[in-house]
């Protein structure tokens, strides 16, 4: 039962350790193409370790540890099948990083009062209205946030890759 509990202690984790503090995606813990370099054996050894090892350990600090590991192995072993969220992340940030120099353009940057009275006049785009296509072939959307600002979603053949709505990247 403790490592049922381990598990579902780790999934919660899994948002909070997606991000880097910089506001980047965390690679180590998001599958994205071409990240793996174990064979299938490799993977069943280290899985069998790890959970012996969550089996096992009565310490907190060595359980966020594995927790921690268990996410990285994850991530790499569905690299396999995953897009290239890395590549469709910088075509995003880069699309973004495009739209006329204006700072409320840059995914979850604040809506101003000027943004809502252009709105109001009828002068301003809604930049959460559009959709941009990225080169690698996903589509960018900015919805507005209920918390103020830009959320950045990134999409894939008609599936969330990636996205940011305010509390990180996932």
């Amino acid at each position: 039962m403790s490592v049922l509990l381990s598990g579902i202690g780790a999934i919660r984790k899994e948002q909070l350790i997606s991000s880097c503090s910089n506001g980047e995606p965390n690679w180590s813990f998001i599958p994205t193409k071409g990240k793996s370099s174990k064979t299938q054996t490799e993977f069943v050894s280290e899985i069998r370790e790890l959970a012996r090892r969550a089996a096992t350990t009565t310490n907190k600090t060595e359980s966020e540890y594995i927790s921690r590991q268990v996410l990285g192995l994850r991530a790499e072993y569905l690299s396999d099948v995953a897009p290239d969220r890395k590549q469709l992340y910088e075509q995003a940030k880069n699309t973004i990083k495009k739209q006329t120099g204006n700072p409320k353009c840059k995914g979850c940057g604040e809506l101003s009062l000027l943004d809502f009275l252009e709105k109001a006049e009828g002068k301003s785009s809604n930049f959460a209205e559009k959709q941009f296509a990225l080169a690698g072939g996903g589509t960018l959307n900015c919805p507005i946030l209920t918390t103020g600002g830009y959320g950045a979603e990134i999409q894939y053949q008609g599936v969330t890759v990636l996205s940011n709505l305010g509390n990180g990247w996932g």
